[in-house]
């Protein structure tokens, strides 16, 4: 089954580090960058997952503009997004989705714990 990850990472670099680390374990993954990447053809892939960071509560403005553009209708889709609070911040693509009529197969949520160090 061949799947297209298309990612923003732009903060912390925590959900690249995720996806190329799946890409890494699966030869039949190929990673698209929404931040570099405009137009690419996603009929060719059985499976399309969309992976951002949070930014202001929904996935990166890149990566929905990428899916608005480019994804296929009906398709199969999924989710992986990284952030620091534990709640699903899926609304904003799901909207996207929708126009699609894509199939939302699951998502997968990474919660980033954030390390402060108090100085006085």
């Amino acid at each position: 089954m061949t799947t297209a990850i298309i990612y923003a990472s732009t903060h912390n670099g925590n959900t690249e580090k995720l996806v190329k680390a799946i890409a890494d374990k699966h030869p039949d993954v190929t990673l698209i960058d929404a931040t570099t990447s405009k137009e690419v053809d996603l009929s060719k892939y059985d499976v399309v997952c969309f992976a951002s960071g949070i930014y202001a509560g929904k996935f990166h403005q890149s990566v929905l503009n990428f899916a608005s553009v480019n994804l296929p209708q009906d398709k199969d889709v999924f989710f992986i997004y990284t952030s620091a609070m534990n709640t699903d911040f899926t609304k904003s693509i799901k909207k996207v989705l929708e126009r699609k009529n894509a199939t939302v197969l699951g998502r997968f949520m990474r919660k980033l714990l954030i390390l402060c160090k108090y100085t006085p």
